[in-house]
């Protein structure tokens, strides 16, 4: 009975493993990839801020439905931040700084739905899955695998960072960013050294982890997920087409200039 139970058990963690997520959650690597694509080059090719504004709540909204709502949530606040520091920037007048700050940020705004997608991308998507989705494009593997570096990277590099923090905090160092700005010499020697020193530790171990999964192997990669382009994929696709020529469609019209929370004196 131990054994057949045991069995079955084996049998649901496979199946468990093996499903895709239903909905927005289970797209294919290559469409998030898509989405990315065609949210920076509508991002950047947009005049209007009120254009920004409806691509980063159609992004929200698919990240809250793929089942991180925080990183939407997280993005679209630092959104809300960047335009007020802007608009305070602008009413101040300062020489020199204002104009920086007004290019560096209207810039910046333009990639907060980017980020939102690519953070979404490399939370929901297992490096695996990937590589084997990219190379079923026939891809050669000097792009999949710096591609599939970068994603694990990305994160780890995260979560590396928040280690850094806790040990900080434990030591009776305050870690917090404000901290930071007061003291930029404390921050290099206490943040940014250990930093760097675990960048290159991460390199070497994400190698060694790439090289002992067989990335280099010249053999057709399999994956535990049925990894394929589904109906759900289409239907996004089709969707995503339409929207675009949405917001196109706005930002050709007046409200293409409408500049939100501008503060003009």
């Amino acid at each position: 009975m131990e054994a057949v139970s045991a069995d079955a058990d084996a049998a649901r963690a496979r199946e468990a493993i093996e499903r895709f997520p239903p909905g927005v959650a289970g797209l294919d690597a290559r469409t998030k990839l898509l989405l990315i694509v065609v949210a920076s080059t509508v991002c950047l090719a947009c005049r209007g801020e009120v254009t920004v504004l409806v691509v980063l709540a159609a992004v929200v909204a698919l990240v809250a439905a793929g089942g991180h709502a925080s990183i939407g949530l997280r993005c679209a606040l630092a959104y809300v931040v960047l335009n007020l520091v802007i608009a305070l920037t602008a009413a101040f007048h300062v020489p020199g700084l204002s104009a920086l700050l007004l290019v560096l940020g209207f810039t910046l705004l333009k990639f907060v739905p980017v980020v939102a997608l690519a953070w979404w991308f490399a939370s929901s998507v297992r490096t695996g899955e990937l590589v084997t989705a990219l190379g079923r494009m026939r891809l050669p593997k000097t792009v999949t695998i710096p591609v599939a570096v970068m994603v694990r990277y990305l994160p780890t590099l995260g979560q590396e960072y928040a280690c850094i923090r806790d040990t900080m905090r434990m030591r009776g160092i305050e870690a917090s960013f404000p901290a930071s700005l007061l003291h930029p010499l404390r921050a290099t020697e206490f943040v940014l050294v250990p930093i760097l020193m675990r960048c290159l530790k991460v390199a070497d171990e994400l190698a060694a982890s790439a090289v002992s999964r067989g990335i280099e192997s010249r053999a057709s990669r399999t994956s535990v997920r049925d990894v394929r382009l589904r109906v759900r994929d289409g239907v996004a696709a089709a969707v995503l087409a339409a929207f675009v020529v949405g917001v196109l469609a706005v930002d050709a019209g007046p409200a293409g200039q409408v500049v939100v929370w501008r503060i003009s004196l």
